[in-house]
């Protein structure tokens, strides 16, 4: 426990060297989601994928509703995590090689060489593969294009379910 705590007040003591640097950081981080939400907001509103906003939750199929999701996706990588992250490494680039001293330097990389490397607990990733096989199982009954709210749940629950299986079959 004493570890944690020296860890924490070394990273306090730290921050309240560098506040400067810190607080342009914590800046850029409420910018990155400010158009975060300002590109979400905006993706649905003008989506031709989801009817310009004007669809409902049944009006998408399982297609449409991942390609809806992929291109959002790709809309925030473009617009939001790619020109934030290079500023965010930008700056601590230049915090790192120009600002700071050399001990505080010393300091941090003394600091990551006596850390402990250990592996913590995973999911294993188990509930992704039963939704791809999910996803399988309603491609292959060719349901992909149909619109959610025309089947009833319990198609949802039984095709779930078949993906699950054939997982366990081949497990």
């Amino acid at each position: 426990m004493s570890e944690e705590s020296s860890e924490d007040t070394f990273w306090k003591g730290m921050i309240r060297k560098h506040w400067v640097g810190f607080l342009i950081l914590v800046l850029v981080c409420i910018g990155f989601f400010i158009v975060f939400f300002a590109i979400l907001l905006a993706y649905v509103a003008g989506s031709a994928i989801g009817g310009y906003g004007e669809w409902f939750l049944t009006d998408f199929s399982v297609g449409t509703g991942i390609l809806w999701l992929l291109v959002l996706f790709g809309w925030e990588l473009l617009l939001g995590v790619l020109p934030f992250g290079g500023l965010f490494i930008l700056i601590i680039g230049i915090y790192w090689m120009v600002i700071l001293p050399e001990e505080d330097k010393a300091a941090i990389k003394a600091r990551d060489r006596k850390k402990k490397k250990y592996r913590k607990t995973e999911g294993g990733g188990v509930s992704f593969l039963f939704t791809i096989a999910f996803l399988i199982v309603v491609a292959v009954e060719q349901q992909w294009l149909t619109p959610i709210g025309t089947l009833p749940y319990s198609y949802w629950i039984q095709a779930y379910l078949t993906g699950f299986i054939y997982v366990c079959l081949i497990f």
